[in-house]
């Protein structure tokens, strides 16, 4: 899907795009377009056939439920107060189902308006900010192979590969208090932004990744994207949404 809507700052440019990926038959992936209150969110689902679908969607249909229009402080309150809803109702129906593999999800939201955004999340999934030509992961994945990159036993490139590299150690739906990191930022003109899953970070590079959003406008840019994960190979599930933003005057 794409979308356009703007605030007295920007117009907010934004595709978003899912796929099953190469191998698998279920996509446990969902996502979210809300530039009309400026709000974009990707959820990777765990816990196998009607579990990790049920619940990436039960984020992303209770995130979808925000009214606007709606000022930027009450937003966060929103979506904060959401998922910590949804990480209670996805507990209880864990132990009412007895899943011993239990429910979860991962989650990124991005939020933009005007002059500032925030990132909120939990998981393995990510945001990336392209500015002038030069891209940053603006999330850090809550996963047990960044903590070994982190205490030094790991380099960058060794945790693309790592046999562990799925196990999260935070995500929606997984513990009972559920935590969410934070940053936040003043926004740039033509800034571009790129939610994804992991399906698409295992398979494609920084670079690639950069080039690819330097190059396309949203709509192509996720559609590119996620056919060069699919060409690689995509053992996972691969979501894509690409924010970009535009000026509506003076810039």
């Amino acid at each position: 899907m794409t979308f356009t809507a703007s605030d007295t700052l920007y117009w907010y440019d934004s595709a978003a795009l899912s796929d099953v990926g190469a191998v698998r038959s279920l996509n446990e992936d969902s996502c979210l377009e809300r530039p009309d209150i400026g709000l974009w969110v990707v959820a990777d689902g765990m816990g196998g056939h009607d579990a990790g679908d049920q619940a990436s969607r039960a984020i992303v249909q209770s995130l979808d439920g925000i009214a606007g229009p709606i000022g930027a402080a009450p937003l966060l309150a929103s979506v904060r107060h959401q998922l910590h809803a949804v990480n209670d109702a996805l507990r209880l129906e864990t132990q009412q189902r007895g899943l011993r593999r239990g429910m979860g999800s991962t989650v990124v939201v991005l939020l933009a308006r005007g002059e500032h955004y925030c990132c909120l999340w939990a998981g393995d999934s990510r945001i990336y900010r392209l500015r002038n030509g030069y891209l940053t992961q603006l999330t850090r994945d809550h996963s047990y192979v960044q903590e070994l990159v982190d205490r030094g036993l790991l380099t960058p490139r060794e945790a693309r590969d790592h046999p562990q590299a799925n196990i999260i150690t935070r995500a929606v739906g997984t513990e009972d208090d559920l935590q969410l990191d934070k940053v936040h930022d003043r926004t740039h003109p033509h800034d571009v932004f790129l939610l994804c899953s992991d399906g698409l970070t295992r398979e494609l590079t920084d670079p690639e990744i950069a080039e690819i959003l330097s190059r396309d406008d949203p709509p192509r840019a996720v559609r590119s994207l996620i056919a060069a994960a699919i060409e690689r190979g995509a053992g996972d599930n691969v979501t894509a949404v690409a924010v970009r933003l535009r000026p509506t005057a003076g810039f």
